[in-house]
């Protein structure tokens, strides 16, 4: 007869805190809007229809995959943003006399 495996109290306190980090990581990726998360599929040239799978459907080298992307996609959209503010000029402040 095979034995489970003996954990520490300490152990198993990290187990625990790293099941409630996933499940609020899960959470979390369900109320994000399906749009932004098709954009994050398509930044990390995922299929689009995966932005409807649960979190844990992600293997650990997809998450690697779709967190670079996205970090590129958001520096880019930083500058995508600036280049589509309006800028221009203020006319001039009429000198008070």
């Amino acid at each position: 007869m095979r034995r489970a495996p003996h954990h520490t109290p300490d152990q198993l306190a990290t187990m625990v805190a790293a099941a409630e980090r996933e499940n609020r990581r899960a959470a979390f990726w369900e109320m994000i809007p399906p749009p932004a998360r098709i954009v994050a599929m398509l930044a990390a040239r995922l299929p689009r229809e995966r932005a409807s799978d649960p979190l844990h459907t992600f293997t650990q080298a997809e998450r690697a995959l779709i967190d670079a992307a996205i970090t590129m996609l958001a520096s880019h959209l930083g500058v995508v943003q600036h280049c589509m503010r309006d800028e221009r000029p203020a006319a001039p402040a009429k000198a008070l006399h």
